[in-house]
């Protein structure tokens, strides 16, 4: 009986869990132009490489300080809006992760290994993407909103230097 009652709370739990997809709304909160991303690589080896996506932006519409964060082929990067030669423009660089890693300590004695740091864990990416689409969040009062771009134009790579 006891295991019964206890099945069923659990089943109850986990149909009412958080959905790993958040919502997307069917409207943008500023209007854009054609989005583009382009893949960039540094003159040096330490200069790292990274993409670029780029997405023009009606001039009137400076309201666009709403927008927080893209998501695009697996990763996470803040927009920043500049005023180009070409416009206004939201750009999320998405950097290349270095291969270098921390050096750590290893001793017999544990109290020696205290500084060093625990690996970390990525999170689950939130969104199913296809190559040419991203999502965008942003803010709609307090609430963050996300809405998806689709036909990202890719353009050809860049060495920056």
């Amino acid at each position: 009986m006891k295991n019964s009652v206890f099945m069923s709370v659990i089943m109850v739990l986990s149909f009412l869990g958080c959905s790993p997809q958040k919502k997307l709304v069917s409207e943008a909160p500023v209007q854009l132009g054609a989005p583009t991303c382009q893949a960039w690589v540094g003159g040096m080896p330490e200069s790292g490489s990274g993409m670029l996506l780029t997405i023009p932006l009606a001039d009137e519409n400076l309201d666009a300080q709403k927008l927080q964060q893209a998501y695009f082929r697996g990763k996470v990067a803040d927009i920043k809006i500049e005023n180009t030669a070409d416009g206004w423009m939201a750009k999320a660089n998405f950097l290349n992760g270095k291969l270098e890693k921390p050096d750590i300590t290893m001793d017999a004695d544990a109290a020696k290994e205290v500084g060093n740091q625990p690996p970390s864990i990525p999170e689950k990416f939130p969104f199913e993407l296809a190559e040419n689409e991203c999502v965008i969040s942003f803010l709609d009062g307090e609430t963050i909103k996300y809405f998806k771009l689709s036909d990202i134009k890719e353009l050809k790579k860049e060495i920056r230097r």
